[in-house]
């Protein structure tokens, strides 16, 4: 029961993002710039923290987006 809630509630805010991911994907944002862009914007992420490079990660992962990759990997 509570992992379907949790489900309906993780939908919910993909929902609401999904479309904000895929513009600032479209300016050519890699993971660090909509770490910082969805931070300045004063978005939190679905648990309520800042965003970082790995949330912004795991998120474009369950939208299954793709963006530029940080030098990094």
């Amino acid at each position: 029961m509570y992992e379907n809630l949790r489900n309906s509630k993780t939908a919910i805010f993909d929902a609401k993002v999904k479309p904000l991911f895929e513009e600032l994907i479209g300016y050519g944002f890699g993971y660090s710039a909509l770490a910082n862009a969805l931070n300045t914007k004063g978005i939190p992420t679905r648990w309520g923290q800042s965003w970082t490079i790995d949330s912004v990660r795991q998120t474009l992962k369950r939208l299954d987006l793709k963006t530029l990759q940080y030098s990094g990997e």
